[in-house]
């Protein structure tokens, strides 16, 4: 699997107090579905046949400005504007300075990917695709 970079896509944006950077977009047929910043849940999910995971890793950081609030799972859309959400959610945010999480989204086959949605905050994918 390839994955592009970020940094050269200019994929960063803020929510007060915490900086939002998607460092790349993957494809896979199992997927974690680890809180985010990452925790005990453990959980593994699989695809079906025609579908497959999208998945969404993004770098947190977190200032002192940043007042903890409950979030909102993220979410992504496609080339059609078709909404798909995640199992992973957010759980203490704030806990900890940096962290880095990966949102595994179950898509059908050959989706191709528009923008990832984390509060309000959009951030474009199409860049990144594989």
């Amino acid at each position: 699997m390839t994955a592009a970079s970020a940094a050269a896509a200019g994929q960063s944006s803020s929510i007060p107090g915490l900086d939002i950077t998607v460092t790349k977009v993957e494809r896979a047929a199992t997927a974690s579905l680890r809180d985010c910043p990452p925790g005990s849940n453990t959980v593994t999910a699989v695809t079906r046949p025609g579908e497959q995971f999208a998945l969404v890793s993004v770098a947190f950081k977190v200032s002192q400005a940043y007042r903890p609030a409950p979030m909102k799972r993220p979410s992504i859309t496609d080339t059609t504007d078709k909404a798909y959400n995640t199992a992973a959610t957010f759980v203490d945010v704030g806990s900890v300075p940096e962290f880095s999480c990966t949102f595994p989204f179950r898509v059908p086959e050959g989706t191709k990917l528009k923008a990832l949605r984390i509060e309000n905050a959009s951030f474009d994918l199409s860049k990144l695709e594989p």
